[in-house]
Order: C-alpha cells, then sequence, then structure tokens
C-alpha cells in the first residue's frame, strides 16, 4: 500500500515542487534580467579586437566595449568621443633649387599679404632653400593658388621615389640617407620593412640604386612628380577623464599605438588604407595626439572613428599573445565591460561604473545571442528572448499597426549584390558584365524578395548619402539587350543550349551563405535567369565562417551573393582601388581600373564640399557602368520593439536630462543606446 499511497500523493506533491521551484527559478532569473537587453546577432563574432574584426556581430560587440577619438552626432556630423576637440591645419613645403631663390619667394607670398585671410596663410619660414607654409584648412587648391605666384623656374625637380630594398627598409634608411648628397631628400617615408618612399629630386635614382646593388640588392621606382609637399595636421585634444576597464588612465599613447598596430603587417587589420597616408604619429604630452598626413586626406577625421586598443596591455606582444589572452576577452573604454563569451551561444557585456560620461549606462548588461538565421531571429523576439529585431521585408505588414509593437524604419546604409571575381576570364569583359546586369530581373528581387520595401541598386553610395548622384539610372531588365551583348562579346549558343566561346562553356558556381533566406532566393532567381540565356550556374551554400574563410577572403569563388553595410564616408579606396585584392583585402572580386584608381585617389584628397559631390558621382558612375558587381538593390531598414519595452534618458545639451520613447535618428534608431532603460528600472534623477 506505501508505494501505492506514495504514487498517489507523493508523486504529484513532488512535481508540484518541482513544477513551484521550476517557476521561482524562471521568475528569479526574469528578475534578474529585467535591466538586461539580449539582442541578436546573425553568426558570431570572428574576434573582438576592433582593428581586426571584418563582420558585422563583431563591430556590433565591439561598439559598446570600445570608443574612438571620434563619432557621428544624431545628426551625422562629426563631434568628439575620447577626444574634446581637434585642430586642422597643414604644412606647405616649397623646395627651391637654392636658398636665394627661396628668400625671392618669401619676399613675393610678402607683397601679396593681402591676399593671406582668403588663403587661409599664417605664417612663412624659410629654411635654406626650403619655404614652409602654415595654413590653416587643408587641402590642395590654396598651395596651387600659391604655387601660381611663384616663379617655377626657381623650384627645384620633386618626384616620389618608392625604394624597396632586399635587405630590411626601416634599418637600411639612415645609412641610405647619409649615402645621398645633404638636401637631396626633402621627405622619407617607412611603409614597411619591404618598403619605404622617398621625395626627393629625381635625378638621384642612380645613386639609390647604386647604393642598393652595393647593400644586399633592390629597385628604386621614381613615381609621380610633385610640386610641393602639401601636410596637413590634426591635432587632438583628448578627455581626462577617462579610464580602461581595468583601471589604467587612457592617454596619447594609446592612440598612437593603436595606429601603430594597424600598420604592423603581423596585425593584417583590414582597416589599414585608412591611415596609410599617415607620415607620423605624436604624443607630445598624455592629453595631445598629433597625426601629420603624407598628402591631403579629406575622410582622416573619420577614420579616427575605429576603436582604440590599449597600449599598457598589447604593446611588446606578438600577435599569438593578442589571440589567447585580448581578442575573445578584451579591455576598452566604452559604456559595458566585457564579461563572458560561449562559443556558439552569446557574449555578455555588463555596466561600467566607471564609464566618462557616467552615470550612464543605466542598463546593468547586454547578452548577443548568436543566431544561425533570421527565422531564428524572429522565434527568439516573439518569445521575448532578445528585445529587438531587425525585421525581413515580408514580414513587416504582420507588425505594422499591431498596438504591441513599436517600429522603425529609415533608409538603408547598405546594398546587396552579386560579385563576380574578375579573376576568373570568364568575367573580364565588362561587355558580359552588364549583360548579366540586364540579365537578372532585379526589379522582381525587390518587388517579390523585398515586397516593395527598396529600390534598385545604382552602384556604390546609397540614396541618403549627402554625395550620392541621383541621375544614375539602373540598367533595365532586357533579356534581348542581354543576348546582344553576349554575342557581341563572343558567345554562342552550343549544342545543348549553354552558350560556348573558344570551346569554353558558360557555365559558374554562385555561393552565399546559408542560414541567409533572402541571399538563398537572390542566387535562385538570378540562377532562373541567367538559365534564360543559356548561362549554367549551380548554386552553393556555405555556413558563414567557411564561406567567409575559405572562399571570400581568399578570393576562391566564381561568383557570390554578399551585401555591404557602409557608414557615411564617400572614401570606398578599400573596396575598390586596384592595390587592395590582395587576400584578406576588401576588393575581393579583383577590381581594376585606371579611371576609378584615379578618381578615388582624388576624391580623398579633395575638401571642397561641391568637388567630392562632382567626383563622388563620376566614381559612382564609373563604377556601375563597369559592373565588378552585379549591383542589386538598396533594402528599407526596419527594426522592431516590444512596446515600450525601453526608454531613453539623455543628456541635454545645456544641462540636465531629456525623458524620450525610443526614437529615431539620422544615425539610426540605436544611437541613444547607451542610455537606454526599463521602464520598471527608471535612472536616478540628479
Amino acid at each position: 500500500m506505501r508505494p501505492a499511497r506514495w504514487f498517489i500523493y507523493g508523486f504529484p506533491i513532488l512535481l508540484l515542487a518541482t513544477i513551484a521551484a521550476s517557476f521561482w527559478n524562471s521568475a528569479h532569473l526574469a528578475s534578474d534580467k529585467k535591466n538586461e537587453m539580449s539582442l541578436g546577432v546573425l553568426g558570431e563574432p570572428s574576434t573582438l579586437n576592433p582593428i581586426q574584426q571584418a563582420d558585422g556581430a563583431a563591430s556590433q560587440v565591439a561598439g559598446a566595449i570600445f570608443n574612438g577619438l571620434l563619432k557621428y552626432s544624431p545628426d551625422l556630423e562629426i563631434i568628439g568621443d575620447l577626444a574634446e576637440s581637434w585642430t586642422l591645419n597643414q604644412t606647405t613645403t616649397f623646395l627651391f633649387r637654392d636658398a636665394q631663390s627661396a628668400t625671392a619667394a618669401a619676399a613675393t607670398l610678402e607683397s601679396a599679404k593681402t591676399d593671406w585671410a582668403a588663403w587661409t596663410l599664417e605664417k612663412t619660414e624659410q629654411h635654406g632653400a626650403e619655404l614652409r607654409l602654415r595654413l590653416r584648412e587643408p587641402g590642395l587648391d590654396t598651395s596651387k593658388k600659391i604655387l601660381s605666384i611663384l616663379d617655377p623656374s626657381t623650384l627645384a625637380p620633386l618626384a616620389t621615389l618608392r625604394v624597396e630594398p632586399k635587405t630590411n627598409a626601416r634599418e637600411l634608411l639612415p645609412k641610405l640617407l647619409a649615402a645621398l648628397p645633404p638636401g637631396s631628400v626633402l621627405r622619407d617615408w617607412t611603409e614597411s620593412s619591404a618598403a619605404l618612399e622617398l621625395t626627393a629630386d629625381p635625378a638621384i635614382a642612380p645613386a639609390i640604386e647604386k647604393f642598393l646593388a652595393e647593400n644586399g640588392g633592390g629597385t628604386a621606382t621614381v613615381g609621380e612628380t610633385v610640386p610641393f609637399l602639401a601636410e596637413p595636421e590634426v591635432l587632438f585634444t583628448l578627455r581626462q577623464n577617462v579610464r580602461w576597464h581595468d583601471g589604467a588612465p587612457f592617454t596619447s599613447r594609446d592612440a598612437a599605438f593603436t595606429y601603430a598596430a594597424i600598420m604592423d603587417d603581423a596585425t593584417a587589420s583590414p582597416r589599414k588604407p585608412d591611415f596609410d597616408l599617415i607620415l607620423r604619429t605624436e604624443a607630445p604630452s598624455p592629453h595631445l595626439f598629433r597625426v601629420v598626413y603624407r598628402k591631403p586626406y579629406s575622410p582622416a577625421l573619420e577614420s579616427w572613428m575605429i576603436s582604440l586598443l590599449p597600449a599598457h596591455i598589447l604593446e611588446g606582444k606578438p600577435q599569438d599573445w593578442w589571440t589567447a589572452h585580448f581578442n575573445r576577452t578584451p579591455i576598452g573604454t566604452g559604456a559595458f565591460k566585457f564579461h563572458s563569451w560561449k562559443t556558439n551561444e552569446f557574449i555578455r557585456v555588463v555596466r561600467n561604473p566607471d564609464f566618462f560620461l557616467a552615470p550612464a549606462p543605466w542598463l546593468g548588461a547586454i547578452t548577443y545571442r548568436f543566431m544561425p538565421d533570421q527565422l531564428t531571429l524572429r522565434l527568439a523576439f516573439e518569445t521575448r528572448e532578445i528585445d529587438f529585431w531587425g525585421a525581413e521585408p515580408w514580414t513587416v505588414s504582420a507588425f505594422e499597426g499591431d498596438p504591441r509593437f513599436d517600429i522603425f524604419t529609415s533608409p538603408s546604409g547598405s546594398y546587396t549584390y552579386i560579385g563576380w571575381n574578375l579573376k576568373r576570364p570568364l568575367f573580364q569583359d565588362p561587355r558580359v558584365r552588364r549583360a548579366l546586369a540586364h540579365a537578372v530581373d532585379i526589379p522582381s528581387m525587390v518587388r517579390f524578395i523585398l515586397y516593395g520595401r527598396g529600390l534598385q541598386s545604382t552602384g556604390i553610395f546609397t540614396p541618403q548619402m549627402w554625395f550620392f548622384d541621383p541621375s544614375i539610372q539602373p540598367f533595365a531588365h532586357d533579356p534581348e539587350k542581354a543576348r546582344a551583348l553576349l554575342a557581341e562579346a563572343g558567345w554562342k549558343p552550343g549544342s545543348d543550349g549553354i552558350l560556348e566561346k573558344d570551346g569554353q562553356r558558360f557555365a559558374f558556381t554562385l555561393i552565399t551563405n546559408s542560414g541567409n533566406e533572402v541571399r538563398r532566393d537572390i542566387a535562385t532567381l538570378a540562377q532562373d535567369g541567367l538559365k534564360k540565356l543559356g548561362i549554367e550556374v549551380k548554386v552553393e551554400l556555405y555556413e558563414w565562417a567557411v564561406f567567409l574563410k575559405n572562399h571570400i577572403n581568399k578570393g576562391d569563388f566564381d561568383a557570390m551573393v554578399l551585401g555591404w553595410s557602409l557608414g557615411n564616408s564617400y572614401d570606398q579606396y578599400q573596396i575598390w582601388h586596384s592595390s587592395q585584392t590582395n587576400p584578406e583585402q576588401l576588393n575581393v572580386v579583383g577590381y581594376k581600373s585606371e579611371a576609378a584608381d584615379r578618381l578615388l585617389d582624388q576624391v580623398r584628397q579633395e575638401y571642397n564640399r561641391a568637388k567630392i559631390i562632382q567626383l563622388a558621382g563620376d566614381l559612382q558612375r564609373t563604377i556601375y557602368e563597369d559592373q565588378p558587381y552585379l549591383f542589386l538593390y538598396v533594402p528599407e531598414g526596419t527594426s522592431v520593439m516590444w512596446k515600450n519595452a525601453y526608454r531613453i534618458r539623455r543628456p541635454k545639451p545645456e544641462g540636465g536630462w531629456l525623458d524620450t520613447p525610443v526614437e529615431m535618428t539620422k544615425a539610426g534608431w540605436t544611437y541613444w543606446s547607451d542610455y537606454f532603460y526599463r521602464p520598471e528600472f527608471p535612472p536616478p534623477v540628479e
């Protein structure tokens, strides 16, 4: 009887107790989570080292942990972050054939002193045959105007000479300079241990070659001639109340170290091209940081939005030490500190009580949960495992008008594309690439994949950018024109209907990452559209890490479906310049164009807004007509939040606090995330 009675009475009691315990644990855990935010990210970050990461998940997490010197305001204006303020100026140097000519030029400028204000010229300094001008504003226009009033016959010839020794360039440079005639080199710059650059009279090239032949060998190449040196300078004044998460003070040493780390070949930073034009950095005091550029570089300020690294932890450590002790357990200066990383599950960051904008943040923690695909993200949102969701286009209508949700919609700063590997002979003819653009029905993609929530892309910029050229018209869906272009390029139908040329079938593999239904659908629609023209396309899907590491970064693909989420800069040197086609660099399709290279170089040296718009438009049109990508569409961005799940308490410019619902800004609805709070946990009133 006792066993039976236990089964009748004891088991239900035990079951109820278990349920009660589970309920208590669930309620207790929910209570613990209330002052936290939970976000879903597609995929798992590759690293949390901000100068090495190249994926969106890593960038999202690192953004809470680290800071840059500068950042964007809600209206996309550049404002200080770790830097309180900054100044811009430029030194322009003219080299004359002798000191007397330099003196005469200085006198000419003195006689034109009424023009100095318009030129932003502050002072001149003569050093032998050199005449240095201090300008308040960087750029080339003023220096060219000054050049026009000087006697060109008195100027010494100048050119950029690239020296590639077979021995270590850094170690060789002092010996090389000592061997050359005094004063013949105006400026030197060491690119790496393999190459250096001299700005000098090109006539010394034979002397350099002779020196190299006597010191291990190498080459010296004379590059562009230059009439003067224009060296812009940015001087940052840093905040004095910033500490790293381990308590160490943030100083200019950290900024200088971050730059050196980016430029170190061992780091393999994809951000290196943003800093290639820097001549040197200086840290004259703990809270002053000076950056001098070799030539005008108008996106310079935006490049210093990059997150900075702690020199006191990483300096002098090899890369394998970074991997083992920092890249997965980083130390930053941000509003949140790294707490834990559980592989394939989540990364958790916790409130930094010593944040330099304290008392914020208001939240106790943020958990970034890794999701394999959009369906899992949606389920996680609907079950409140995560608090926000970037809704897919076909799902938006289900949330619109539902009083349980807040919806945030804005034009996207991203575009989706099919990238052709231009190292493959199949895609090297621009007529073929244009034919493919006419063959794929992009308007139908916008209609059926985006449900009309987007527009056809016309190239490398998106419509909300101030330098976007709206006059560029997208390629029309025109299969007959596609057939004509393919025939013009020599492709004819074979016996099985597949196009052939010189014995090669027009067949290739189109790859993308698994778990992304939109990209899979794009690949399928492209496959169907091209099949009608006699082009055989095989579609393959790969897990994200494999897709990126084994195929994209190595350039091992025929064609791929991907997208770019862009900032607000017109400088796309890293993505499109012909020098950026090596493995691990961002010009993964191998695009090379002299016209595009020239425009990329010009636009990043231009400071005049109207000229930037003109150059950016020319660049956009040049690349769009070349079609190294099949530019598909710019989606509309829509995020969904549970109604009133968060509010914002942020500082007013004039002092005090402003309490508002979560709001959309030009920089996105997440801009004030450091000041988010849950209404059930209101921040203290001060």
